[in-house]
């Protein structure tokens, strides 16, 4: 009798085994390799390959960490400056998108205006173009504007972003009109309105799109490879590229200290905004 109410147990909680078997082989999949990013890291060259094959525990764990890989690439590598000029870049992105963004959404949804579809479909056309089709002509422009090798030209071309006015036109959307109507009897013109009415509206949308800017802003390294030169300019994706020379086996330890720092940003901002961006991608999805 009681190996039957045993058998009755286990076979209630079967689904939720399965689903923690699901989850743990999930979070090894992701999680297991950035654990061998970050302990390698804190390994010489010849440890992280005798550690490699067959794989164990200390190929997660050093047994003898260093920070030597960490102190070289600070040293000689500039890594420090390059995340300055990297923060520099991506804080900048991010303000001027949201503006740009954001001020774009309302006349597409506040202002009528005939045409303004239109408008909106070529926008978003300009989405589907590939990056490396756009690196020519946007390196003559930002050329001629004297841009070139500065942090500005860095950022600058990527601020009017189709993807932050869609997420932002869908969000402007939801908002009722009343709104709007109620502050115009009071007085209230499209600026009030925009700045005291919409925007505490769609924090929520706000954030997400931040964080998706300083992503896509942070881990650029195509377009500052072609428009940056000086080592002074350097972000830190370049500067971490470095540490892979022509004709010699890679530093993997500096490498991979260099996606261990470069990484730690980014896991600290998506962990303050996690909320904000899950569930801004799931309003963004409800409405197309």
């Amino acid at each position: 009798m009681e190996l039957l109410k045993k058998l009755g147990t286990l076979k209630k909680a079967g689904p939720w085994l399965a689903a923690a078997a699901v989850l743990v082989v999930i979070l090894a999949v992701f999680l297991g390799p950035y654990a061998w990013i970050v302990a390698s890291s804190f390994k010489p060259q010849a440890e992280i390959f005798r550690d490699l094959r067959p794989i164990s525990w200390a190929t997660f764990i050093p047994l003898h960490p260093t920070l030597e890989n960490f102190i070289h690439l600070f040293v000689n590598r500039g890594v420090g400056r390059a995340l300055i000029n990297s923060a520099i870049v991506s804080s900048c992105q991010v303000g001027f998108t949201l503006i740009l963004c954001s001020m774009a959404a309302y006349g597409l949804t506040r202002i009528r205006f005939r045409g303004a579809n239109i408008v909106f479909a070529i926008v978003l056309m300009t989405f589907l173009l590939p990056i490396e089709s756009l690196m020519v002509p946007l390196f003559i422009h930002v050329s001629n504007l004297g841009l070139q090798d500065t942090l500005v030209g860095v950022f600058i071309p990527w601020i009017a972003s189709p993807f932050g006015l869609f997420m932002l036109r869908q969000a402007f959307e939801d908002l009722p009109r009343e709104l709007d109507e109620a502050a115009r009897i009071d007085g209230a013109g499209h600026f009030r309105i925009f700045w005291s009415i919409v925007l505490p509206n769609v924090r929520t949308t706000l954030a997400t799109l931040a964080l998706v800017t300083f992503l896509f802003s942070w881990n650029a390294f195509l377009w500052p490879l072609v428009v940056l030169q000086s080592p002074r300019n350097i972000v830190v994706q370049l500067a971490i590229a470095q540490s892979v020379s022509i004709g010699q086996l890679p530093n993997w330890g500096e490498t991979f200290a260099g996606a261990t720092i470069a990484t730690v940003p980014l896991i600290v901002l998506f962990v303050f905004l996690q909320r904000y961006f899950v569930r801004g991608i799931a309003m963004t999805g409800m409405k197309g």
